[in-house]
Formats: C-alpha cells, structure tokens, sequence
C-alpha cells in the first residue's frame, strides 16, 4: 500500500531547498519508490507531501542521500516527519502534471 509523508520543516530557506534539490539530483537519478513530491513554503515553514510506494523506500533514500545533501546545504535542524496510509490518491489533470513536474527543480532555481 501507498504511503504518504508529510514534512513540516521550520527554518529552512527556499534557497537551501533548492540547494538540496539540486545535490539530489532526482531528474538523473530518481529514487526507487517515490511517485509524487509538492512543496511549499509558508510562515518561515518547508511543507512538503510525498506519496512513496513503500515507507521504508523514503526511509532508504533519507539515509541514502537525503540525509547528505542537507548536510551539504548547512541545515543543522530537524524536520518533524509524519507517515500514514494513502486512502485515496485522485490526480484529475495528469497533463498538468506532467508538464509542471517536467523537473525536480523550482522554476526559479
């Protein structure tokens, strides 16, 4: 079953999300498991929703390669992590999202 990951990371810049993103590389080298990534940033606060296939396929890459690219890009603090079951995952316009998911990169980096 599909597994979704919610992220709530306070203090981090858009510019240091954009510097993680771009150490991981996710367009040449995609991980293993993920299928859906959408970020935002609100109150000084990264929110992030992933859907994975598996929890522990987010688990590996976090040890893997997250982990390192956040180092690279000076973040010291931790984000609070939540998991839980996907009941339902409904995409009406995959056209959109092909097109706007075209990149792991933020259109302004």
């Amino acid at each position: 079953m599909s597994t979704v990951m919610s992220m709530e990371w306070t203090g981090i810049t858009q510019d240091q999300y954009n510097q993680v993103m771009r150490a991981l590389d996710l367009d040449k080298n995609p991980p293993a498991g993920a299928m859906f990534h959408v970020a935002g940033f609100k109150a000084g606060t990264l929110h992030v929703i992933d859907v994975w296939e598996l929890q522990q396929a987010f688990e590996k890459v976090q040890k893997d390669r997250l982990a390192a690219a956040v180092q690279k890009a000076g973040i010291t603090s931790q984000p609070k992590v939540q998991f839980y079951p996907a009941h339902n995952i409904y995409a009406p316009n995959l056209e959109f999202i092909r097109k706007i998911g075209s990149t792991s990169l933020p259109s302004a980096a």
